[in-house]
C-alpha cells in the first residue's frame, strides 16, 4: 500500500454582488462623519443593515440587505469578495461560499477575484465619475500567488472612498478580501498610500 500524494488546496473566489442600490447606500454613507460611532450605526440601521449574529465570527460588523459584511472601526470596510483556499486540514469548509447572499467558485484564480474588483470600480465610476487615483502595484509577499493589486479612490466630502484588496484577518492574513473602505481625510491632505488605507 502506497501513500497518496497530498492534494493541493482548491482555490476559491466568493463574492456578494455590488448592486446599484448598494452603490447609492455607500455613497450616502461616504457623506457622513463616520468617525462618530453613533452616527455610523444609526445610518446603517436606517439602510436596513443589521448587526452580525453570533453565528458569524466578527465583532463590530453589520450585514447589508444583500449579505455584505461591513466592519466598523476607524473606517468602514465593506467586504464584497474573497480569494482563499479550502483543504482537508486547516480550512476544511467553504466559509465564505455558505454565507447568505454569497456565491463561491471552486478552482478559481486571481483573474476571477480581480474581475470582481474591476466590476465594483466600474459601478462606483458610473455613480461618482472616474476615480481620483487608480493605482496598480505588486501584491506583496503575503499575496496569494503572483499578481498585482488594484486600488482606486474618490474624495467624498470629508471622507475618502477606496476600493481594493487587502489581507483578510480571520485567516491570519493568509487569504485576501476585496473591500470598499470609507474613512476620514482632510480636504487639503494628500492621499495616503491606498493599500495602507484599506489595511
Amino acid at each position: 500500500m502506497t501513500d497518496e500524494e497530498p492534494q493541493d488546496p482548491a482555490f476559491h473566489v466568493a463574492a456578494c454582488s455590488i448592486t446599484q442600490r448598494l452603490v447609492e447606500q455607500v455613497v450616502g454613507l461616504a457623506g457622513l462623519p463616520l468617525g462618530d460611532w453613533a452616527v455610523s450605526e444609526a445610518a446603517m440601521r436606517r439602510l436596513g443593515w443589521c448587526e452580525a449574529g453570533d453565528d458569524l465570527p466578527w465583532e463590530d460588523t453589520f450585514v447589508t440587505v444583500e449579505g455584505h459584511l461591513a466592519h466598523l472601526g476607524d473606517a468602514l470596510a465593506l467586504s464584497f469578495a474573497h480569494f482563499y483556499w479550502v483543504d482537508d486540514d486547516a480550512w476544511g469548509e467553504d466559509l465564505w461560499g455558505t454565507l447568505p447572499g454569497w456565491s463561491s467558485h471552486a478552482n478559481a484564480g486571481r483573474e476571477v477575484f480581480d474581475a470582481h474588483i474591476d466590476a465594483a470600480v466600474a459601478a462606483f465610476t458610473q455613480r461618482l465619475g472616474p476615480p481620483e487615483h487608480d493605482v496598480t502595484a505588486e501584491g506583496g509577499t503575503l499575496a496569494m500567488g503572483d499578481g498585482d493589486w488594484r486600488h482606486t479612490a474618490w474624495r467624498c466630502g470629508d471622507n475618502l472612498l477606496v476600493i481594493g484588496p487587502r489581507h483578510e484577518g480571520l485567516s491570519y492574513f493568509q487569504f485576501e478580501e476585496a473591500v470598499v473602505c470609507i474613512g476620514p481625510i482632510e480636504a487639503a491632505a494628500p492621499l495616503p498610500a491606498l493599500r495602507d488605507f484599506v489595511s
